[in-house]
């Protein structure tokens, strides 16, 4: 459980009192964008705003704030300068939004816009008295990995350090970890194959199953479907030209066949990447993943706030 209104809708469950902490707006060079989160509550701190001496005094106005039973959201500034310590010689403005038991009703509605995408404006009364306006905006990255091998064990734990949710496909129970990132959902099945009807539009999916048989069945299944972002296989060269030969013989498209990208990871011009190491496909994947969804959202618009009387 690591999305934002899963934890918030934890603390309220809990009537554990809890302060959310937002980058509301920045100026020149900042460690986080706006829009990066930290639950504080006064025992824990998750998320992070960049770390440093401005996410520790910000935990300890948090802190402050719940100790005082404080009911008001509030916007402080911080120059991130010598008064901090911190040598990025920007500014961030914070939002410190209280959440107690009595929220539950926006954050169940603040879950679906996070599990669908969209944007959620929160609205609360600051302590000046003009209304804080926080829209926070949700761009789900599903990732689908097929292959509970030491290759998929190692791109899942890499994946699990990053803003994603992961789904991992396997036929084999005995393949699993005992234990899997927080943000990994388990899926033993007996057919890997049937499971892609499931997969959300705008995923990106990994290949890379014990079989080159159940690979091929896989991306069949996925090269059909013109919503994904990304299908990648794990292979060489040689795996790619025996599936698209295949894939013609059961006639189909260039435009279908050209969807699977094979071999996965960094490999344009320089970063191209020749180990085999799993650890080592593991950061190329998720580098290309990265890049690659990077490139797909160029044009998106920055968060702001908005504070009027």
């Amino acid at each position: 459980m690591n999305s934002l209104a899963a934890q918030l809708i934890d603390c309220s469950a809990k009537g554990e009192p809890a302060i959310l902490v937002v980058v509301a707006n920045t100026k020149g060079s900042v460690p986080r964008e706006a829009g990066a989160w930290m639950i504080v509550s006064a025992e824990r701190a998750t998320g992070t705003i960049g770390g440093g001496h401005l996410e520790l005094k910000s935990i300890e106005l948090a802190r402050s704030l719940i100790a005082g039973a404080t009911s008001c959201a509030t916007l402080r500034q911080f120059p991130l300068g010598p008064a901090l310590g911190q040598c990025c010689g920007g500014a961030v403005e914070i939002a410190f939004v209280p959440v107690t038991a009595n929220d539950r009703a926006w954050l169940d509605e603040l879950h679906e816009v996070e599990r669908t995408g969209g944007t959620f404006m929160l609205r609360r009364v600051l302590d000046t008295g003009a209304t804080l306006a926080l829209p926070l905006t949700f761009d789900p990255w599903h990732v689908w990995v097929f292959g509970a091998g030491h290759v998929g064990k190692a791109i899942v734990d890499v994946l699990g350090a990053l803003p994603c949710t992961v789904t991992w496909v396997d036929s084999r129970d005995a393949q699993f970890p005992a234990t899997a990132p927080a943000n990994a959902v388990i899926l033993e099945t007996d057919s890997p194959a049937d499971e892609v009807r499931d997969i959300p539009p705008g995923a990106d999916v990994l290949v890379l199953t014990h079989s080159h048989a159940l690979d091929l069945e896989i991306c069949a299944a996925l090269i059909a479907r013109d919503d994904l972002a990304y299908i990648g296989v794990i292979g060489s060269d040689t795996k790619a030209a025996t599936f698209r030969k295949r894939f013609e013989q059961r006639g189909r498209s260039g435009t279908e066949i050209a969807r699977m990208i094979c071999p996965i990871g960094q490999q344009r011009g320089q970063t191209a990447l020749k180990s085999k190491h799993p650890g080592v496909i593991a950061v190329g994947v998720a580098a290309d993943l990265i890049e690659r969804r990077q490139l797909l959202r160029a044009n998106d618009r920055p968060l702001a706030v908005a504070g009027e009387k």
